[in-house]
C-alpha cells in the first residue's frame, strides 16, 4: 500500500512516496527556494533526482568535479556518485525536482540526455512546464487510492517526457543512437504519411518519430524499396486515381485534396505515373468501363 506525506513551509514544498513499483516509481518531488549558501549532500540517497533550476544559481559537485549552474539549466543526481550541491550566497537558486527509480529508470534518464558522465544540461523547454507538473503532483499527495497512484505516476512520466523533449532539441543529443527497432519507425512513418498525405512533409515525419531525416530515409528505403518522399508521392497519385474514377469532382479540386495547390504541377506528376493527364485518364477509363458494360 502506498504511503505519501506532504511537507511544506514558506520556501519548501515536497512530497515523499513509498510505493515500490518494478518499472518506474516516484520517490519524491518538490519545489524549494533555497537560502543563501544552502548545501545538500546527495551522495547516499537512492534513485535519480532530476532538478530544474527556476531562478538564481549555485554549484554542483559530482565525484569531485564542480560546475557552476544557473537558471534555465537542469541537473541530476545519480545513485552511486559522490554528489553535493550548494546555492549561491548572493543569488541563491530555486528549483523543482522529481526523484524516481525502477528497472526502467536508467533508460529514461539516458533518453533525457543524462548519459554516463553527464549530470547537467541546458533546458531547451520553458522551465514553467516542469514546475507546473511538480505542483500538480503535489496536489495528489493526499489521494491514497488507485486514482491518486495513477495521477502521480502519470505526472512523473510526463516530467520525464518533457525532459526527453528538451534533450531532443539539442542537436548533439538528437543524433544519439535510435531507441527502437527500425521496423517500428517505418511502420509509424507509413501510418503518418497515409493519415496526413495531403500536407505531410518528410521532415515532419522524422521529427514526430524522434530521428533525423537521413536515418528515416535509409531504413524506409531498405524496408519499403523506395524513399519516404517517393512513397508519399505514390500514395497521393493512388488517391488521385481513386477520386478520378469514383467521383465527378474537378481535377483542380482533386489536386488540392492530394496536396497540390497548383493543378498543372499535379497533372504533370500524374501523367509521369500513368501516361495520361488526369482528365484523359478519367475519360479513357470511363469509356473502357462503358464498353465492357
Amino acid at each position: 500500500m502506498e504511503k505519501t506525506a506532504l511537507f511544506e513551509n514558506s520556501r519548501y514544498r515536497t512530497m515523499l512516496s513509498q510505493r515500490q513499483l518494478e518499472e518506474l516509481m516516484l520517490l519524491t518531488c518538490g519545489v524549494e527556494s533555497c537560502v543563501p549558501g544552502y548545501e545538500y549532500d546527495a551522495g547516499d540517497r537512492e534513485g535519480y533526482h532530476l532538478h530544474v533550476i527556476l531562478s538564481g544559481k549555485g554549484i554542483l559537485s559530482v565525484n569531485g568535479q564542480i560546475t557552476q549552474l544557473h537558471f534555465g539549466q537542469m541537473f541530476i543526481t545519480k545513485p552511486g556518485e559522490e554528489t553535493w550541491y550548494r546555492a549561491d550566497r548572493e543569488d541563491p537558486w530555486s528549483y523543482c525536482w522529481m526523484a524516481y527509480d525502477g528497472t526502467e529508470a536508467l533508460q529514461y534518464t539516458e533518453a533525457a540526455g543524462f548519459t554516463s558522465g553527464v549530470n547537467w544540461l541546458n533546458c531547451r523547454i520553458d522551465t514553467s512546464r516542469f514546475y507546473t507538473l511538480v505542483q500538480n503532483t503535489l496536489e495528489y499527495s493526499s489521494n491514497l487510492n488507485l486514482s491518486g497512484d495513477l495521477h502521480r505516476l502519470a505526472k512523473l512520466m510526463e516530467y520525464l517526457a518533457v525532459a526527453i523533449e528538451s534533450a531532443n532539441r539539442d542537436n548533439k543529443v538528437a543524433q544519439r543512437k535510435p531507441e527502437y527497432n527500425s521496423a517500428l519507425y517505418v511502420e509509424y512513418a507509413v501510418n503518418y504519411l497515409q493519415a496526413n498525405y495531403a500536407n505531410a512533409k518528410i521532415n515532419d515525419v522524422a521529427q514526430q518519430i524522434g530521428i533525423n531525416r537521413s536515418y528515416l530515409t535509409s531504413i524506409f528505403r531498405k524496408q519499403m524499396g523506395l524513399s519516404p518522399q517517393e512513397y508519399l508521392m505514390q500514395y497521393r497519385m493512388d488517391k488521385a486515381q481513386d477520386l478520378l474514377l469514383e467521383s465527378d469532382i474537378s481535377v483542380q479540386e482533386i489536386a488540392l485534396r492530394v496536396g497540390y495547390e497548383n493543378a498543372l504541377t499535379f497533372s504533370k506528376i500524374f501523367k509521369s505515373y500513368y501516361g495520361l493527364s488526369p482528365a484523359h485518364y478519367r475519360q479513357e477509363n470511363r469509356r473502357t468501363e462503358e464498353e465492357s458494360g
